[in-house]
């Protein structure tokens, strides 16, 4: 993970302008400085750790279509029932109620009442205890919101540091080739992947193997996902295809450790492809 000091210092002095109209540190007072360097603190790990062009998001972001800029007209990528259920299990992992609850509040409460409310009901800290993972899938040729909602959970954990005071809490994004590649050659940044709090592994894709490949991969990659597992840090997979597709075998090609987490109770799955889908929450 990057280090955050330089891009903590430059958002302190956004924030101080921003929320106090002073253009020096230095002129802050004591509460001040606390309060703008909390948010600095938030949003520079946001920034080293989120893919840039998801750092805003919200879960009020995710609505199921996309918009032509030109034409403003909507094209749905993810049908309303899928939508609604993912809504619903990112709620319940990141606050511990459901959609309805959270969209009804929104419309009660301003901007910073809204930011305090979800504040108040995190359960993130509950989930880094219980080491509850997330697993996002489906099947799509254009982006469906997977990478999106690893961001929202991803932006809520890292909000412990604000809210609870977890100072100490890790974190850590990569592509699934990259997590390959570092193990291949025993990166040094291999020990910062297996060890922080919360981990995304993103862009995990089905693709063809050789016998020989798969038996590579697998003794490459699953020693270091059971740890993960056993030793109860949450993991975020980001999946580009259906892993509840018996024809993927993921025990086969990915591991046990991989499938372990996948089909653990202690796990979260939020498909985000049109098929039925249930309330299935860890």
């Amino acid at each position: 993970m990057k280090n955050i000091e330089k891009i903590k210092s430059g958002y302190t002095r956004l924030f101080a302008n921003e929320y106090y109209n002073k253009k020096s540190i230095i002129d802050l007072t004591d509460t001040e400085l606390s309060v703008c360097s909390y948010l600095a603190e938030f949003w520079a790990y946001v920034y080293a750790v989120v893919p840039e062009e998801h750092g805003h998001f919200t879960i009020f972001d995710f609505i199921g279509y996309t918009l032509d800029k030109i034409t403003n007209e909507k094209k749905v990528v993810i049908p309303p029932k899928i939508v609604l259920h993912a809504k619903d299990e990112v709620c319940r992992y990141c606050w511990g109620m459901d959609w309805e609850t959270i969209k009804n509040k929104k419309t009660e409460l301003d901007k910073i009442g809204m930011m305090k409310f979800l504040r108040g009901h995190s359960v993130m800290g509950r989930r880094l205890r219980k080491g509850n993972n997330v697993v996002i899938y489906g099947v799509s040729d254009q982006p469906i919101g997977r990478t999106m909602l690893a961001s929202i959970i991803m932006k809520e954990a890292i909000k412990l540091r604000v809210t609870s005071g977890a100072r100490r809490h890790t974190y850590d994004w990569i592509d699934f080739n990259t997590l390959m590649d570092a193990i291949d050659k025993d990166s040094l940044d291999l020990a910062d992947y297996r060890s922080c709090d919360w981990l995304v592994v993103d862009n995990i894709m089905s693709k063809y193997r050789t016998a020989k490949q798969t038996t590579l991969l697998v003794d490459w990659v699953d020693p270091f996902f059971i740890d993960r597992f056993n030793n109860r840090l949450p993991t975020i997979l980001v999946f580009k295809f259906d892993v509840d597709n018996p024809a993927m075998m993921i025990e086969k090609r990915f591991g046990v450790g991989i499938n372990r987490i996948i089909d653990s109770k202690r796990t979260c799955r939020i498909l985000l492809s049109g098929r039925d889908v249930s309330v299935n929450n860890g």
